[in-house]
Formats: C-alpha cells, sequence, structure tokens
C-alpha cells in the first residue's frame, strides 16, 4: 500500500509542469528521503524477525541441550568481554 502510494506522488510530481522548478526539485529530494527511510524500516523489520527467530532457536537448543548451551554462553560472554 506504501509503495502504491509513493508511485502514485511521483507520476503526480512527474506531470506537474507549471510548478516552479526549484519546489519541484525539493519535493523530488522529499520523495527520495521517504522512500530510503522506508527500505531502512524494512531492513529493521527483517532484522527484528531474525533476532526473534534466532532466540527462539537458542531457547529451544538450550532446553535440548542445557550443558551445550551454557558451555556455548559462557564461550559468547568471554568473547563479547574482549571485544570480539
Amino acid at each position: 500500500m506504501i509503495d502504491e502510494t509513493v508511485k502514485k506522488i511521483e507520476a503526480a510530481i512527474s506531470q506537474v509542469r507549471s510548478a516552479d522548478p526549484k519546489n519541484k526539485a525539493e519535493l523530488v529530494g522529499l520523495l527520495e528521503q521517504l522512500k530510503k527511510e522506508l527500505q531502512q524500516e524494512r531492513r529493521s523489520d527483517v532484522l527484528r524477525a531474525v533476532d526473534d527467530d534466532l532466540r527462539d532457536a537458542a531457547i529451544g537448543f538450550d532446553a535440548t541441550h542445557p550443558q551445550l548451551g551454557a558451555v556455548v554462553a559462557e564461550v559468547s560472554k568471554l568473547l563479547a568481554s574482549i571485544g570480539i
């Protein structure tokens, strides 16, 4: 739905002939900024979903392999403490 709205705005801007070129350029710039922000938001949504999936997988792994999970957690803490 957002993509359709962006396309309609692009089409409307491209059809404007009587507008001040400076105003039109500003509108084009704002539209490009909006498109970039939408892409970043989509990436954030994807990263959140991946993060949730990884968290669920780690919880499941920890439940089925508690000793190994504890060792992996310790190694992770050690690596984090040295900046890796």
